[in-house]
Parts: C-alpha cells; structure tokens; sequence
C-alpha cells in the first residue's frame, strides 16, 4: 500500500469531512507521530488468537515506548487473524503483534497482550474492535477496497496501553489513496477507551489551534512549520465552536461513525490529528503541551 505522507497528514476524513460540522462522529482519520526509545528484550513465543488458527513467521516490527524490541507477525488466510511467533516484555507486560487479513486487499494490524491481570480478556477484546472498526466504513466486500495499515504501541503497562495505527485506505473509483491515522489509548484496569476531552480542555485546545503558537509534528515527531497560507485556508471556514465540537467528539469508543480526530499522550504532550483536505495532506498532527507538565 502506499507509504504514509511525510507531513503527517491524515486522509481518513477527505474533504468532505472538513468542511461540514462536528456530529458525534464522523467518518474518517488518523493520527500518528511516534518517537519511542528502544531496550532490547527477548523475544518469547506466544500462541495465536485463535488455537485454530495457524501461526505465522515474524515479518512486522512494533515498538513499545520503555522497554521494546520488536514484535513481529504476518499475515493469515483471508477474514482471519494471525497470532505472530515473537513476543516483547515492557514494564511487566507482554505484547505479540496480529495481524487480521481479508483476502490480499485488507490488512489490518493490532497487538495482543498478556500478564495484564482480571482485565485482560477485556483489553484485547476492545484493543481489537477498536482496531477493526475501520473496516465499517470500508465495504470490504468490494474487491476494488483496500486497506493497510500497521501499528505501533507507543506506551504499556498495567494501568494505561497506548497504541497508533497508520496506513491507507483506497475506496472504489478514488483516484488515490488516503492516508490513515488513528489511536486507541484504554485504561487497563477498567478495560475502557480514554479519549482527548480526558486529556485536556477541548475549549483550550480549540484556542490553541486558532492562534499561532501551535505546534505541528511529522511522522517522525519533529517539529513541522505548516505553510501560513494552507493553514489560513484550514481556519478559513472553521471557528472556536467547530475545534470545540472536534476535539470533545474525538477517540474511541467506536458508535457507529469513525471519529473525525484522535489523540493520544507520550511524555506529557498531547499528540491530536486534525483533518484537512487531501491537498495539504488529509491530516495534520498538532502537539500541545499542558502548562502542569
């Protein structure tokens, strides 16, 4: 699949999601930004998912933010997921990368953890909805649809998993491919979904997005100065109301229309995507950091 842009940019949305107001969800996004540190650990072996289904030879790396290495995974038949044959130890949890698979079009991966105690089965079961709920706004049926996307857990512990998806999506008579970026950060111990309004003041990050100390990042989470004359164009029809709306409706949990902006948090700064037309990029990542940092 094609190679994600080097500004960050988020294509889940399109133009049409830019430009019309903020219902409770909308349809399409992505956000990413990942700088991690890297401890190497030994690799251990981890069944798949599904005892019936079969095991793959490692082809995919993931890193995990304070301890990881990689875990690797490939993919399995079609409608499938596959349980990878390596797993990492980070902060006490094990973590072993699937990937789910329909046909050679979709490929969707998500990872799977262990040693996480009573809520276990309960994270993995949401980590993994989460994941695949993309594939509702996809007609997957359509041989002509195609997804690929892999992810990357920021941050895991016992007590909060933190975990970016990227990729692309091709839809049936698109004349390109857009970018996709979504997060999915959950609580372990209630085996639920944190969401940005958690993280910060929608009202304040509406401001921040509004005046020029914003700060973007690319792919790599380096700093990105945004052309002046594209981001006047972004504002142009969007006011406080519209980043309000944006950011108190981003995250999971999935209901039934695919959130318009994701966000999650490493080392105190808060990463969110805002959707923007295809021609800047499809999405951009701001970065925010709190004043009680």
């Amino acid at each position: 699949m094609r190679k994600h842009t080097a500004c960050l940019l988020l294509g889940f949305a399109c133009a049409a999601a830019l430009t019309t107001g903020c219902g409770k969800k909308h349809e399409k996004i992505d956000l990413g930004s990942t700088h991690t540190t890297a401890e190497t650990t030994a690799p251990e072996t981890m069944a798949p998912e599904d005892p019936s289904e079969p095991a793959s030879d490692p082809s995919i790396d993931v890193t995990l933010e304070a301890a990881v290495e990689n875990a690797a995974n490939s993919n399995a038949g079609s409608g499938t997921s596959s349980g990878n044959g390596s797993a990492v130890t980070a902060n006490g949890v094990k973590s072993s990368m699937t990937t789910y698979t329909e046909g050679d079009s979709i490929s969707i991966q998500y990872p799977v953890f262990a040693d996480l105690g009573s809520t276990q089965d309960a994270v993995n079961a949401l980590i993994k909805k989460n994941a695949l709920s993309v594939l509702e706004v996809y007609d997957t049926a359509n041989v002509e649809q195609s997804l690929d996307i892999t992810c990357k857990v920021i941050a895991a512990d016992k007590t909060r998993i933190t975990l970016v998806y990227k990729g692309t999506g091709m839809t049936k008579g698109a004349a390109y491919p857009t970018s996709l970026f979504y997060t999915n950060t959950v609580d372990v111990r209630k085996a639920s979904d944190i969401d940005l309004p958690y993280l910060a003041d929608p009202d304040t990050l509406a401001d921040y997005v509004l005046s020029d100390k914003c700060v973007y990042v690319d792919a790599d989470g380096k700093s990105f100065s945004a052309s002046s004359e594209a981001l006047a164009t972004v504002h142009a029809d969007r006011d406080k109301n519209y980043y309000r709306n944006l950011f108190s409706q981003a995250d999971f949990p999935y209901t039934g229309e695919f959130p318009a902006c994701f966000s999650y948090e490493y080392q105190g700064e808060i990463y969110f995507s805002i959707p923007v037309p295809h021609a800047i990029g499809d999405y951009i990542i701001a970065v925010y950091t709190p004043e009680n940092k």
